[in-house]
């Protein structure tokens, strides 16, 4: 065989086209588009269509001719145009397909969370642990009374630095996330949603780390009280770049408790970074 499998992008262009197909029956494209192009390539190389395929400007795509692509796909252990690989892991995908195709597929961190354990267990190793790298699918969120969403990984490292006092027993705390843990946290917080159970953030108090709580849809923010809070933000602690933030944040519906700490950081534009709250003694202030 010379014409090497189909790319990642082609894959997705066929499945796209057989959603299409489904409901017209046919479809006449250009053959100047790039995925056609790579289609029709690798079809003439197994005798699919007619070799002078890429020679016309237009081409007819059929369900019968996409049905035969998949075939061939399988038979060659290819990855197939038919399957959902972007629901598999990258291992799933390489158990019946020899292509690599590293864009394809759950990341490895996609449904993972970094947890920190209430209290730290021992280890076969001799040491103790009280953070660990999980699915959060496997969590058993109904033992859990409240989500405590952390901002910066070093705060979650170092929560122990912090004084705060959380009405609940038994709290879900887990690390916000980055590039590497951002999607799972989001999917925890979504699935924590239909819980009804109270979600809490903690991170930087200005404008970025307000929109970030309102968008994992927390319910409270962990903050000082407002005279501490008055007499140690500062308009130093927030970024120009949060500015783009401003204007909808500061016309939020805030809750009474709330209402002080949005005048200080979405109109005098002051903020209380997240590792300055070290000795406070902070609790969750409902935000709507």
């Amino acid at each position: 065989m010379r014409y090497p499998p189909l790319s990642a992008q082609t894959l997705r262009y066929l499945q796209q086209l057989q959603q299409r197909l489904n409901a017209s029956g046919s479809e006449r494209v250009k053959t100047s588009v790039k995925a056609v192009q790579q289609v029709l390539a690798w079809c003439i190389e197994h005798e699919l269509v007619p070799g002078n395929s890429l020679n016309l400007p237009y081409f007819t795509f059929s369900l019968t001719l996409l049905k035969d692509i998949a075939a061939v796909q399988r038979n060659l252990q290819q990855a197939c145009f038919l399957d959902d690989l972007n629901q598999n892991s990258r291992l799933e995908n390489a158990a019946y397909s020899r292509q690599e195709l590293k864009s394809i597929g759950l990341q490895p961190r996609q449904n993972r969370v970094l947890l920190r354990l209430n209290k730290a267990v021992a280890t076969n190793l001799g040491i103790t642990a009280d953070i660990i790298d999980t699915e959060w699918e496997q969590l058993p969120l109904a033992q859990f009374d409240a989500l405590l969403v952390v901002e910066n990984l070093d705060c979650f490292y170092q929560l122990t630095s912090f004084n705060f006092q959380l009405p609940y027993q038994q709290p879900l705390i887990i690390y916000r996330g980055d590039t590497q843990y951002s999607k799972g946290c989001k999917a925890l917080s979504t699935a924590w949603l239909s819980s009804a159970k109270p979600s809490i953030y903690f991170g930087d108090a200005d404008l970025a780390g307000l929109s970030i709580g309102l968008s994992l849809q927390c319910q409270s923010m962990l903050l000082p009280a407002i005279n501490e809070f008055t007499q140690h933000a500062n308009p130093a602690m927030l970024a120009d770049e949060q500015l783009k933030y401003q204007q909808r944040l500061q016309q939020m519906p805030a809750s009474p408790a709330f209402l002080p700490y949005q005048q200080l950081i979405c109109q005098q534009l002051k903020g209380l970074r997240q590792q300055n709250m070290q000795r406070m003694l902070l609790m969750p202030i409902a935000m709507l």
